[in-house]
């Protein structure tokens, strides 16, 4: 990836965007546009801050998309001539507001996701403002429902894809103070694991993977940077031997949905298949130093501590071009696997566990492969060697502990 000089962070409501942005700008020196985004843009409009502010991150009405001139179009040329400028200049954080869309594919722009559960955000949002639990929960709803809806509007549901962007983090999972420590590493290209005390809790990394995402190299590489042992075909070969089937006969359902009779008939193949490959993974989890690839492993340990949950994207046409280099095949054939790879890794997802494979709040972290290129696996090893480090330091609790402890701040663009 090129010299980063400008991020823009895009987020759920009360996820911690705005906290993140503030703590990146003050970290690495940069200016801030956040609600700063309205004033400019009113100014570059020659209208009353006011204005704008009534539009902000919201749809155009029905009433307003038959107007000659909707005041949205004076709303959204003040944001992206205001960020395209701030771009331009560099060392800047940016807000919301589409921000990420508008400044297209720049190469010098790294693009960052906060989600959380709704049901995490809501707590936070109650302890902070002091509202009640439903409060929070129904002013959580709103304003998703309505950012949802401004991005969906002038930028096409596509724009709400985990490959629009370079990382997405699960910052219910992940501290804040963490999720800065990745993205400054990023931008200074300075990755300081010399030195560091290994972290004393077993290692565990769970790596989900689009078809084309990451090349054949990813795994063990990440594998040999953090001291783990692989396991990919290695678990097909051990749950053959378990169920006592050839291998062969095993990759006939290896990652395949399965139909509810299949699913629930005792002693079906893919019952057998699913219980060894739960126990098996659970097996290794327990031994520690593990990278377990696909087969549902951040389902199957989502409750383990310490293990840490990866999954690698790509836009769409960077993984036809991987497909294509790796098996050999034209353009539409490699579409055609891809389209088929991802049916089938959702179906397995939704049948087995009632997931949804391609949502980030089943992760730590979701990295863009094709954008981040090899500087994946830096961004990989670092993010899950801190986590570990941080479970490891972590006094053993009854509850699940809050990775906001002292972290709350300004709420300003939550």
């Amino acid at each position: 990836m090129a010299h980063i000089t400008v991020i823009t962070i895009s987020r759920e409501y009360g996820a911690g965007g705005g906290e993140t942005a503030q703590r990146l700008a003050g970290t690495l020196g940069w200016q801030l546009l956040d609600q700063a985004l309205i004033h400019a843009a009113a100014t570059v409009e020659h209208l009353p801050d006011s204005e704008l502010e009534k539009l902000d991150e919201k749809a155009v009405s029905m009433v307003d998309r038959f107007r000659l001139h909707p005041p949205h179009q004076k709303y959204l040329h003040g944001i992206a001539t205001v960020a395209r400028e701030a771009a331009a200049k560099g060392q800047v954080v940016l807000v919301g507001r589409g921000t990420r869309q508008l400044l297209g594919e720049m190469a010098t722009a790294f693009h960052l996701r906060l989600v959380a559960p709704i049901a995490w955000r809501a707590a936070r949002m109650a302890r902070l403002e002091g509202w009640t639990q439903e409060q929070a929960h129904a002013r959580c709803l709103e304003v998703d429902r309505t950012r949802e809806r401004f991005i969906r509007y002038f930028f096409g549901a596509q724009a709400l894809l985990p490959e629009q962007y370079d990382l997405v983090v699960n910052s219910a999972r992940v501290p804040i103070e963490e999720i800065v420590a990745w993205v400054v590493a990023l931008v200074r290209n300075d990755w300081p694991t010399q030195g560091q005390k290994k972290a004393e809790s077993k290692r565990v990394l769970t790596l989900a993977r689009q078809l084309g995402a990451g090349d054949s190299g990813f795994a063990p590489t990440l594998a040999a940077r953090l001291g783990l042992r692989v396991y990919d075909r290695d678990l097909l070969e051990q749950e053959a031997v378990r169920l006592g089937i050839p291998e062969a006969e095993l990759e006939k359902i290896d990652e395949q949905p399965a139909g509810i009779f299949q699913r629930f008939r005792p002693g079906s193949l893919q019952q057998r298949y699913i219980e060894t490959l739960g126990k098996l993974m659970r097996e290794l989890a327990k031994r520690g130093n593990v990278l377990l690839v696909g087969r549902g492993g951040s389902r199957f340990l989502q409750d383990m501590p310490g293990a840490v949950h990866i999954r690698l994207v790509a836009p769409l046409a960077i993984r036809v071009q991987r497909v294509m280099a790796h098996r050999w095949v034209r353009e539409e054939p490699a579409r055609q696997m891809i389209i088929q790879s991802d049916e089938c890794r959702r179906r397995f997802y939704q049948d087995y566990f009632g997931a949804d494979w391609t949502s980030p709040l089943e992760y730590h972290l979701t990295i863009n492969s094709g954008r981040l290129g090899a500087t994946a696996v830096d961004l990989a090893a670092y993010a899950a060697e801190r986590l570990w480090q941080l479970d490891a330091a972590s006094p053993p609790t009854s509850d699940p502990p809050s990775p906001w402890k002292g972290q709350e701040g300004s709420l300003r663009g939550v």
